[in-house]
């Protein structure tokens, strides 16, 4: 077996020696300090060597230790260092020593953006903060504190962010920074922390170095930017960047040692998302938050222009070609073991464009284990509908037509003319100036249409214009179309339309309410208990019906409740639950008597015989058999909002509705008392006869809908 050391500095090399460990790859890493070696995880195969080490002391340990491969995963910026271990190796391979240098490469991300200010050195950048006033929050590391510390007015004003080694701690000592300047932690840190430090501590400016995305630069720019300070950047001289990814320099191990690393790739996080029309102000508010925090972006050119993800864009919209790509990064970028990729699509995805083939091609790879992740989807605003909004008119009704990219040969125009004789109003998605031309010679005999050109519909140059066909055979000037064509009755046949639509809708404003009223006497009775007439007319109105229900009638007796509530719309979907044999009889005899085919004889207690049926909107309780309490509980485990009405008589069962609203979510809850008397003739007079006083609670029980908004 070979010996190999891994020269560490840098997140890349500590992972790296993690998975070697996990591998059984015994193998040395040199830390420089305290610190370093307290983050690396302890392990048999490990051995850490600690300390800064001089030209003449690492030659000597090289050689003495006799190293076969030497891997220098050291910061970027730490120039000097890569330069001494590569300056060793050259010294043994002259003295006939075999060993192999092997360089991790990390990329540098710093775009000159606005916010930011660049500094080719330090002592530029120190001199730089005398002249901005407040909290200064310096995240450059401990090495070139002193260089800040020299103006006594720039030092009282630091915040210094420093790793928690005994090394750091002792240098921020020496050069007179107070404990309460002193932030100790260790990285890596979010956007949303560094947000955090910046309020606590009322920072006004921040100082970075130049940095890679696992150092941590972006999460300091943005949250930068997000509060309006400035952000200074020091420009250092990076080592040669002729290095190997992280998968490369695993690949070179695993050749070189005849082990397998089972190198895990990083799991996608992958998001299709509809850009909308063009201009990022129509972009949806979570598409922009999911592009922020985007490692990797794909899409066509002009799609992805204007995008600055954290590691790496790439024009492409093919699906093999999609696919193919994100296997070789998944692996490139393993180090990261999650990636956050957004492909992107114009307008809407499901509006004409490529989405539906690269989320077929993606779901496949994820279901075969080909790619590893999650897969979601964003909606877009459509060039349609920008269209039909600059006009002002409805698309519902319209034709939508795409002839982009088809040729004279594909037969489209007669499909335009078609589908404007049968719509009325035509949008249609083209290609460009070109097909505007084709579309004037189209028209040029077509009485009694209007052509309608949108042109960069969303961009400060958007123009809506009405052409004639001569016009439209004219155009010359590029860019992206949209054309709405319709005929000239259209547009006065719809506002009539509109206005009698608009009577309409005022209205049914409000879903309309069904209510009851078939006579006691009309029922077949026997000697099962009936809910009466009056308390029935208040109950199935406290339910609150709708001509699409669905209502479970539990402990139904002679039906009175489910027949009422089936007669009053055939769309009303009734379940009548009941135990007992006679009552099941007679409500056999009333659903047939009153020929309600939507009424459901369910035999049965519940709540096990709702088991199986569909999912109720209402629900009414005449008789629970003592299982009020499980009935609601299945009922609250549903996923949307139910309307309950619950009867009573006996006290035992009022006394339970009070712990319905204590146990239960619900809202509009309310209990009323019925008392009703009939007056009877006897003799010349009419005397009152009382029957028996019901409470009736009705409440809409929130069941799991609830805990999902919560």
């Amino acid at each position: 077996m070979k010996k190999i050391i891994i020269f560490s500095g840098t997140t890349e090399g500590r992972k790296l020696s993690e998975l070697m460990a996990a591998a059984g790859i015994a193998h040395t890493v040199s830390v420089a300090t305290d610190y370093g070696k307290l983050v690396m995880k302890a392990h048999p195969k490990v051995k850490i060597q600690e300390g800064r080490l001089s030209k003449e002391a690492m030659s000597e340990f090289l050689r003495k230790e006799s190293f076969d491969l030497v891997i220098d995963a050291t910061h970027p910026y730490a120039v000097e260092v890569t330069r001494t271990i590569k300056s060793c190796v050259a010294g043994m391979k002259a003295d006939g020593l075999e060993v192999i240098y092997l360089r991790l490469k990390r990329s540098i991300q710093a775009s000159e953006e606005a916010g930011l200010r660049f500094f080719d050195s330090n002592e530029a950048c120190a001199e730089a903060l005398k002249e901005i006033k407040g909290n200064i929050l310096l995240t450059t590391g401990s090495k070139e504190l002193s260089v800040y510390t020299a103006s006594e007015e720039v030092k009282k004003r630091l915040y210094v962010r420093v790793l928690p080694g005994l090394e750091s701690l002792e240098i921020c000592r020496r050069e007179g920074i107070l404990p309460q300047q002193i932030l100790a932690l260790q990285g890596p840190f979010s956007e949303e922390f560094n947000d955090a430090l910046i309020h606590q501590y009322g920072i006004k400016c921040m100082v970075t170095k130049q940095g890679g995305i696992t150092g941590g630069f972006l999460e300091k720019k943005e949250a930068a930017l997000k509060n309006h300070i400035p952000l200074l950047v020091i420009r250092q001289e990076a080592a040669e960047e002729d290095g190997l990814s992280f998968d490369a320099v695993c690949e070179k191990i695993e050749t070189l040692t005849g082990v397998n690393f089972s190198l895990r790739p990083a799991e996608l996080m992958i998001t299709l998302a509809g850009i909308g029309p063009g201009d990022a102000d129509m972009m949806t508010v979570r598409l922009k938050e999911t592009l922020a925090e985007a490692d990797l972006v794909l899409g066509a050119k002009r799609l992805i222009e204007a995008v600055t993800p954290k590691l790496e864009k790439e024009a492409l919209y093919l699906p093999d070609k999609i696919l193919t790509w994100l296997k070789e990064k998944s692996r490139q970028y393993a180090v990261h073991e999650k990636l956050k990729v957004v492909i992107l699509f114009s307008g809407d995805i499901g509006f004409y464009s490529g989405w539906s083939k690269v989320r077929i091609c993606l779901q496949e790879a994820l279901q075969k284990g080909i790619l590893h992740g999650t897969l979601q989807s964003i909606p877009g605003i459509s060039s349609i509908q920008m269209m039909a909004a600059a006009c002002g008119v409805s698309w519902e009704n319209a034709g939508i037509y795409s002839i982009h990219g088809k040729t004279d040969t594909d037969g489209w125009q007669a499909e335009v003319i078609r589908r404007m004789h049968e719509n009325g109003r035509l949008f249609l998605l083209v290609s460009g100036a070109e097909d505007i031309r084709k579309l004037g010679a189209l028209f040029s005999d077509k009485e009694n249409c209007r052509i309608t050109v949108g042109y960069q519909l969303s961009y400060p140059q958007q123009k809506l214009m009405v052409l004639t066909p001569e016009a439209c055979r004219e155009t010359e000037q590029e860019g992206l179309y949209v054309v709405m064509i319709e005929k000239e009755e259209q547009k006065a046949n719809e506002e009539c339309a509109e206005q009698g639509k608009r009577r309409e809708q005022e209205a049914q404003e409000e879903p309309a309410t069904l209510s009851p009223g078939i006579p006691d006497e009309a029922f077949i009775r026997g000697k099962v208990p009936m809910t009466k007439g009056e308390v029935r007319q208040v109950s199935l109105c406290s339910l609150r019906l709708q001509k699409d229900s669905v209502l479970y009638d539990i402990g139904s007796g002679t039906g009175s409740i489910a027949v009422e509530a089936a007669h009053l719309s055939k769309g009303i979907k009734v379940y009548a639950i009941e135990k007992k044999e006679e009552a099941l009889a007679l409500l056999a005899q009333n659903k047939e008597k009153f020929q309600v085919a939507n009424m459901e004889i369910i035999r049965g207690t519940a709540p096990e015989a709702c088991n199986g049926l569909e999912e109720p909107t209402h629900v009414f309780i005449g008789g629970s058999g003592g299982h009020l309490m499980e009935i609601l509980e299945v009922l609250a485990a549903k996923k949307r909002r139910i309307r309950v009405v619950m009867n009573a008589i006996s006290l035992e069962t009022v006394a339970e509705f009070k712990q319905v609203k204590e146990r239960f979510s619900v809202c509009n809850f309310e209990m009323i008392q019925m008392q009703v008397s009939r007056y009877h003739e006897f003799g010349s007079y009419y005397m009152p006869k009382a029957e028996n006083p019901v409470m009736i609670c009705s409440f809409d029980l929130q069941g799991g809908e609830a805990d999902a908004e919560a």
